[in-house]
């Protein structure tokens, strides 16, 4: 009897796109946890994933196992080689971090004022200027 190699082909395909499909899984994983801990625009992180997934699918024997400081080196460079293929977008992207300049110590913690009713602000209104025209009004 003729050995037919074609279902251990098939099979070891099979095998091979199932682990593809799982190394595909943790990059693109791994990829979204270094964009949302260095502030990448949330419109760049699935083209960052696809950056990542085909840079580490080549060796994937290099792709760190924890997270890294460096992981940002590598927003970096993607950066460096994609930055051109979003012109055409309206937000004008000067860089792939969605960074607010602006220090946290002048936010206001505490949430602002709270609303006060038209009724309430006349209300303070009357009694403030009671107390600075106070020989005008009679209690």
């Amino acid at each position: 009897m003729i050995d037919n190699p074609l279902p251990d082909q098939v099979m070891e395909q099979k095998q091979r796109d199932f682990e593809d499909g799982l190394f595909k899984d943790h990059c693109y994983k791994r990829a979204k946890e270094i964009c949302e801990e260095n502030y990448v625009h949330t419109d760049l992180i699935e083209r960052f994933q696809k950056w990542y997934h085909s840079f580490y699918s080549d060796k994937p024997e290099e792709m760190p196992d924890v997270m890294d400081a460096q992981d940002v080196d590598l927003i970096h460079t993607w950066w460096e080689e994609c930055c051109d293929d979003y012109d055409d977008y309206s937000n004008d992207w000067q860089s792939p971090f969605d960074i607010d300049p602006t220090p946290q110590h002048l936010y206001d913690d505490t949430g602002g004022e709270p609303p006060i009713s038209a009724e309430e602000r006349n209300r303070n209104s009357l009694d403030s200027k009671k107390e600075s025209h106070g020989h005008r009004y009679f209690f």
